[in-house]
């Protein structure tokens, strides 16, 4: 054993260091998916260049400004190669549903007589997921953004990588509480399948997938700037193409960090709350 590994397993991480080597392994037995997963998920975008090549050509024949809110052809599909990698951090497919279901299924019980943490494991559990698909990513991204590096027109200076890569942690926290706490409305509600449809369709709305949040109405902004969403998607793709003061990055990490505690502290009321009323009736 080597002496990281045996240090670790002197701590209470252990029990989770387990969870989080087993389900990557497992994983790692289907990397072809992964391989498929990663390379056609960028199929959509070739839809989304046409689709923008579209309205700009119609404002340049219309002598409009060639610019939305500031985000040029170029800035508008850097920004949706950009939103892949916020994303594949951000998302964790399956984790709302698998959680209601070991709530309404009973399944529970076999975590909750365990000394383990089951919010922790669902953490582990979904890491796991974007160890491998990050492994892979690693082989399958690089050739697609060297096809599209014509569209890169801004340089990131190293404090906005810096900024880039702590707003990815940022955005799985945020996205993997968030997730967890609409699961746990299983508690109160036999059937959240309909609920969790709305909330997931307003969730990657605010988050910027659909479009930038920028050239949604003036209206909109203030309360687009501290939405919690807008750090699973928006803001780690505006701070990579330099959309974002360098004076103001500090202060927005600081409302990332303080939407991760906001939901940690959620997800941890309701969890105690819930088990308050917990059946156990099932597994």
């Amino acid at each position: 054993m080597s002496t990281a590994a045996a240090t670790i397993s002197k701590t209470p991480f252990h029990k989770y260091w387990v969870i989080l080597s087993t389900r990557t392994q497992e994983d790692m037995a289907y990397r072809a998916n992964y391989v498929f997963g990663a390379i056609f998920r960028f199929l959509p975008l070739v839809t989304l260049i046409f689709l923008w090549y579209a309205v700009y050509q119609a404002r340049k024949a219309g002598g409009g400004d060639l610019t939305i809110r500031g985000m040029t052809f170029q800035d508008m599909i850097t920004y949706n190669v950009l939103m892949y990698v916020a994303r594949g951090f951000s998302s964790v497919p399956g984790t709302t549903s698998d959680i209601s279901k070991d709530i309404k299924d009973g399944l529970l019980n076999r975590y909750l007589i365990k000394p383990i943490n089951y919010l922790w494991y669902q953490v582990m559990y979904r890491l796991a997921h974007k160890l491998v698909f990050w492994y892979v990513a690693l082989f399958t991204f690089p050739p697609i953004f060297f096809l599209m590096r014509h569209y890169f027109s801004h340089t990131p200076t190293l404090l906005e990588w810096g900024t880039f890569v702590i707003s990815l942690f940022t955005a799985f926290s945020i996205g993997m509480l968030f997730c967890s706490i609409i699961g746990m409305l299983a508690f109160w509600f036999l059937e959240i399948s309909t609920f969790l449809f709305v909330i997931m369709m307003i969730e990657f709305f605010l988050s910027g997938q659909m479009i930038p949040l920028n050239i949604l109405p003036a209206s909109m902004q203030p309360f687009l700037t501290f939405s919690p969403f807008g750090y699973e998607g928006y803001w780690p793709c505006m701070i990579l193409m330099g959309k974002v003061p360098q004076t103001q990055l500090p202060q927005l990490l600081g409302i990332g960090f303080l939407w991760v505690g906001v939901f940690y502290l959620i997800s941890l009321v309701i969890w105690k709350m819930g088990l308050k009323r917990y059946s156990a009736v099932g597994g």
